[in-house]
């Protein structure tokens, strides 16, 4: 009989050392892999009434408050910006060379320099499936994407033109939506 207690009482102690390694093991895990994804996430912090006003005008789209306020401020600070062909900076940018600006200082990531070389780095995404931040591509030459943007919400989309520089439109005027080719989202 003592036998029979003796490997009830080594069983259940197994079995509590196994479920204590079990969780410490699970939290060690989800503590480890959410490092990954919050290590680089933008502050989500709310603008204010004024400052969604003032934005909005000066992006030249409806605002709610609600947008990533770090990405909302840096582009807006690139708006009207020349285009410059292989350019990065305020003073000259293309289409490729300004995402990759924006991406790097509200993201902290580096993407590639080229536009097909950041779809290649891209989930595929649908337009109905748009987020904040992702990139939206265009075939302004046939079968070639040859331009890019930064998805803002609402249809609207930031990118370099030709023409006017920095500026945001929307993905409903008849021009961009002829021309839209797919969403991305960076990996």
């Amino acid at each position: 009989m003592a036998c029979g207690r003796y490997r009830f009482l080594m069983n259940t102690m197994d079995k509590k050392k196994s479920y204590r390694w079990i969780l410490v093991l699970l939290l060690g895990s989800f503590m480890l892999s959410s490092c990954g994804v919050f290590r680089d996430a933008p502050r989500r912090h709310r603008m204010s009434a004024e400052e969604t006003r003032v934005y909005s005008q000066r992006l030249g789209m409806p605002l709610t408050g609600r947008e990533n306020a770090t990405l909302v401020r840096e582009v807006s600070s690139w708006m009207g910006v020349p285009f410059r062909l292989g350019g990065s900076t305020r003073s000259g940018a293309d289409c490729s060379g300004f995402i990759w600006a924006v991406y790097r200082e509200v993201y902290n990531e580096s993407l590639p320099r080229t536009t097909e070389e950041m779809a290649d780095e891209t989930r595929r995404i649908r337009r109905r499936n748009l987020r904040e931040g992702d990139l939206v591509f265009f075939r302004m030459q046939r079968r070639k994407l040859s331009h890019a943007g930064i998805y803002l919400g609402n249809g609207y989309f930031a990118h370099a033109t030709t023409s006017r520089g920095v500026m945001v439109n929307s993905l409903d005027e008849p021009y961009y939506r002829r021309r839209f080719a797919r969403g991305g989202r960076v990996r």
